[in-house]
């Protein structure tokens, strides 16, 4: 399509960009005519060369670029930052419906490349959108781009049928912002499980909540007060050091650090905390790890700035080059890894693969689940009813 329209417009020896012709091509959704329409109409509109800021203004489309920044953050929860973004793109003329319906189309194209990355190599994708394209479709789990996929066909009916697209398109932004990390029922109801009582959690001590500041344990007020008035506490010094081992010991393991990471919704550290991070130790203050060879170079100083920020304490976070264990989700995809192995080693799997060496094993279910699931399934057997007005 792309050939078709540099062709034309050289025949009738207009200039235009070729990322123009990419926005033309996509806009006409392979519609040669429609694609044939809106070049002539580019062309009555350009100056001299064709710009993609053209053509995008007589679509009313906005910057793909800027979208890309907007879904950034939306997945961080950033609500406040996804409103002031929507409208500085409704201020410059982009449709509210046209910014929801390239966030379906990212959120689309992300999936695909996630599972297909030669999907990737689509010629209407600048080289700067493809690349933060197929990191986001690393850094992403699918339950969050699905989820996002939902939310935003539901958004885009609500906005085609409001009075007021740009307040529907606002409250859609909300709900995805506020969303963007929640967790499964299943991990939720494991965090619940795993999540051990906050230490100092007596009377006084305060409760500490993953992303807020707890109160200060009225035991730690004494020894602060002896050290300023002179007593034998050790000083200043060793009452501040008191201080910052009290606020560090709300976290005792680093599973607490990561409930604090996704508690401050921030999606795109969390996943790569997840992905790209094999713990080597930890000590509350003190992490240091082995970084897997797809981790961000900087993700030690991001890992330490969010944790000095929410936590109002220095943390100390080393990368070091060996002793680093499983990621995360390493952790929580080896035994389905593990089952995988031993399908795949069964000579009908084989004889499957050398049918379709393209097949992929997707889902296992071993025979205990779907005794469950039949049983879960089964409609109980329901005895005759009593009718008070059948005759005997």
């Amino acid at each position: 399509m792309i050939g078709l329209l540099r062709k034309i417009a050289g025949a009738e020896s207009a200039q235009i960009a070729d990322d123009a012709l990419a926005l033309i091509t996509r806009a006409a959704e392979g519609s040669a005519r429609d694609a044939t329409s809106l070049l002539d109409q580019a062309i009555s509109h350009g100056a001299g060369e064709t710009s993609a800021d053209q053509v995008r203004a007589m679509l009313g489309l906005a910057d793909r670029g800027r979208v890309l920044d907007l879904m950034d953050m939306i997945l961080r929860g950033d609500a406040a930052g996804a409103l002031t973004e929507l409208g500085g793109q409704y201020a410059e003329g982009a449709d509210p419906l046209a910014v929801l319906r390239d966030l379906a189309e990212i959120t689309h194209w992300v999936s695909v490349v996630k599972i297909t990355p030669d999907a990737a190599e689509d010629p209407t994708v600048s080289p700067d959108e493809r690349a933060r394209g197929v990191q986001m479709a690393e850094a992403l789990p699918m339950r969050v781009l699905t989820r996002m996929w939902q939310m935003l066909l539901k958004a885009l009916e609500e906005v085609s049928a409001a009075p007021n697209a740009m307040m529907a398109a606002e409250m859609a932004v909300i709900r995805l912002t506020h969303v963007a990390d929640l967790p499964s029922p299943e991990e939720l109801i494991k965090r619940l499980q795993d999540t051990p009582p906050p230490p100092n959690g007596g009377p006084g001590g305060g409760v500490a909540l993953p992303g807020r500041s707890a109160p200060a344990p009225q035991a730690s007020a004494q020894p602060a007060y002896a050290a300023a008035t002179g007593g034998n506490s050790g000083g200043p010094t060793a009452a501040l050091a008191q201080d910052v081992q009290t606020a560090l010991a709300r976290y005792p393991t680093f599973d607490h650090v990561v409930e604090l990471i996704r508690a401050n919704r921030d999606g795109v550290l969390l996943e790569e905390v997840k992905s790209y991070l094999r713990l080597a130790a930890y000590q509350p203050g003190r992490i240091e790890f082995q970084p897997t060879e797809r981790a961000s170079p900087n993700l030690a100083q991001k890992l330490g700035t969010a944790l000095q920020r929410w936590t109002g304490n220095r943390w100390a976070v080393t990368v070091v080059n060996e002793g680093g264990g499983e990621t995360i989700y390493e952790k929580e995809n080896a035994a389905e890894e593990a089952l995988k192995q031993e399908a795949s080693a069964h000579p009908l799997v084989q004889a499957v693969f050398a049918q379709f060496p393209k097949a992929r094993i997707t889902r296992i279910e071993t025979p205990e689940q779907r005794a469950a699931k039949v049983e879960t399934e089964a409609l109980p057997e329901v005895e005759d009813e009593w009718d008070p007005f059948e005759e005997d």
